[in-house]
């Protein structure tokens, strides 16, 4: 399959470190500790690897503290929680081994757990505590999972290993069926991997771990393009209207916009995240500064870590984790936590 046209490159040379540090008018934003128990007590370990819904409402993060919620925890170890930012309730999934992926109004979760013996994909109904395996059977594993807007459609790695290579399938919940989506020759060792969903469900990326080509599946057109500039790539994440698509290279992050097929390359830059419009980008640079990008615009977010899936809508909150003390006020256990950044 042809590879798609029109590669430009933006330079993140001199001229953008001297750009990012230019001062540019915007009201003042305000950054706020989300890693706390209820009452506002600050965790005593660390947090980490915030998500958020679109809107911005709720926040799904890990954390080994043990003060988060008033059971507590059974054992040592790190858990899974997801804050209601409108009514600061604090939700822990105890038998979590990753970030839950949030469907957009908060309700369903989807995350790795061990399974009866290999690790699976679970989803639970926050609102009932109902907690089923996704797909596949459960002498299989599978890892990666993203849920689509509205909590139906669930896309992960399934690995049969070492009979089959790793590919992507699709749960659908309502219906309860299962397909796959990815590409590659059954007879292959190539693994098929990380994948990212759009909104709706319709469009599926990932990346050939054999070759390093990117691949973007339409479930409704049943066609898949290949959607990297030609160099091995990886996905970061496709934004949640399904348009734009964020890649990783050795020579730097890229986006790719699956309408009019521009690609926009950040030289020795990172992309960590972009907003669910397309438009707004989540950027790392060498000093491990957030910064984010629109248009020609570059705020400064904070310093630290964040997550694919950090961004609101029109980039009006961003989750990040750093182990800086002077973010907030009586910021004083000396670990990670993890903020909200608030445009406006």
């Amino acid at each position: 399959m042809a590879r798609a046209r029109g590669v430009s490159a933006v330079s993140l040379g001199t001229a953008l470190l001297l750009a990012l540090t230019a001062t540019h008018a915007v009201a003042a934003p305000r950054t706020e500790r989300v890693s706390t128990a209820a009452d506002g007590t600050q965790g005593d370990g660390a947090s980490s690897a915030a998500v958020t819904t679109p809107d911005g409402r709720f926040v799904a993060f890990r954390s080994s503290a043990t003060n988060l919620v008033p059971e507590g925890i059974t054992h040592p170890g790190t858990y899974a929680y997801v804050r209601d930012l409108r009514t600061g309730h604090l939700t822990k999934i105890e038998a979590a081994l990753s970030t839950p992926r949030l469907s957009a109004d908060g309700r369903w979760a989807t995350y790795i757990d061990w399974g009866t013996r290999k690790i699976n994909v679970f989803l639970t109904d926050l609102t009932t505590g109902t907690r089923t395996r996704v797909g596949g059977d459960s002498q299989d594993s599978a890892a990666s999972p993203e849920i689509s807007a509205n909590g139906r459609y669930i896309a992960y790695q399934w690995s049969g290993h070492p009979q089959f290579p790793t590919r992507i399938d699709l749960h659908d919940r309502v219906t309860g069926t299962t397909e796959t989506v990815s590409e590659g020759p059954a007879d292959s060792t190539r693994d098929m991997a990380n994948p990212s969903l759009s909104g709706d469900g319709r469009l599926v990326a990932y990346q050939d771990d054999g070759t390093g080509d990117v691949w973007v599946a339409d479930r409704t057109t049943k066609t898949r393009t290949e959607a990297d500039d030609g160099t091995p790539s990886t996905v970061v994440q496709l934004s949640v209207n399904g348009r734009v698509l964020v890649m990783d290279s050795a020579d730097g992050s890229y986006t790719r916009d699956l309408r009019t097929g521009k690609v926009r390359h950040f030289p020795g830059a990172e992309i960590r995240a972009v907003s669910p419009d397309g438009r707004r980008l989540l950027l790392q640079d060498g000093q491990s500064n957030l910064w984010l990008l629109h248009g020609g615009h570059r705020v400064l977010v904070g310093h630290g870590s964040a997550a694919d899936g950090s961004v609101s809508s029109g980039g009006r909150s961003v989750f990040y984790s750093t182990q800086d003390t002077d973010v907030v006020h009586g910021d004083t256990n000396g670990v990670y936590d993890v903020f909200q950044w608030r445009s406006r």
